[in-house]
C-alpha cells in the first residue's frame, strides 16, 4: 500500500513539475519579448536581450549570434529599467488574462518608485524613457534632481499629477512643499 501511494505521489509531483515548467517557460518568453520592446524604445535597436532559465540577462548584438557585448553604464541601467518595467507591464496586462498560466502574474497595481532614473542618460534617451514610463505602471513616483527634472517635466507635462519639492534645512529636518 505504501509503495502504491508513493507511486501516486511521484506521478502527481511529475505532473505538477511539468505544468509549472511549461508555465514558467511561457511567462519567461513573454517577459523577454516585453523587455526587448521596452529596451528598443529607449535604444534604437541593434541590441537584443535574452533571459535564461535562471533569469540571467544577456545582451547581444542583433543578428550576430550568441556573442555577448559589454554595455555602457546607461545601457546597463536601461536593461535594469526594461526588466523592472517589463515585469510591471506584464502583471498589469495579464491582470484579467484568460490563460491559466499567465494568471500567475496577477498583482495589485503597485506604483513604480524610482530614484534619479534619468541621471545616466543623454537628452535623447531621457525623452525615450519619459515616453515609456507612463505606459509601464498606473502610477510612477520619481525622485529627481533639478536638471533632469526640467527635462522630465518637459516630456511628461501632460502626465504629471502631482509635484513636490524636498528642501533640506539641516541633517535632521527636511521640508516638503
Amino acid at each position: 500500500l505504501v509503495e502504491i501511494c508513493r507511486l501516486y505521489a511521484d506521478a502527481i509531483f511529475d505532473q505538477l513539475t511539468d505544468t509549472y515548467k511549461k508555465s514558467e517557460d511561457e511567462v519567461r518568453k513573454k517577459l523577454q519579448k516585453t523587455i526587448n520592446n521596452i529596451f528598443n524604445d529607449i535604444y534604437d535597436g541593434g541590441l537584443e536581450l535574452s533571459i535564461d532559465e535562471k533569469y540571467h540577462i544577456t545582451v547581444t548584438v542583433t543578428g550576430f549570434g550568441d556573442d555577448t557585448v559589454e554595455t555602457s553604464t546607461a545601457q546597463s541601467i536601461s536593461v535594469i529599467f526594461a526588466f523592472i518595467a517589463g515585469i510591471i507591464k506584464l502583471a498589469r496586462e495579464n491582470k484579467n488574462a484568460s490563460s491559466e498560466n499567465l494568471r500567475m502574474l496577477e498583482s495589485e497595481p503597485y506604483p513604480l518608485v524610482m530614484d534619479a532614473p534619468l541621471s545616466a542618460f543623454d537628452k535623447k534617451r531621457i525623452e525615450s524613457v519619459c515616453k515609456a514610463l507612463p505606459n509601464v505602471a498606473e502610477q510612477v513616483i520619481i525622485f529627481i534632481k533639478d536638471t533632469d527634472g526640467d527635462l522630465a517635466e518637459k516630456y511628461m507635462s501632460d502626465k504629471i499629477g502631482s509635484r513636490h519639492r524636498f528642501e533640506k534645512i539641516d541633517e535632521f529636518e527636511t521640508h516638503l512643499s
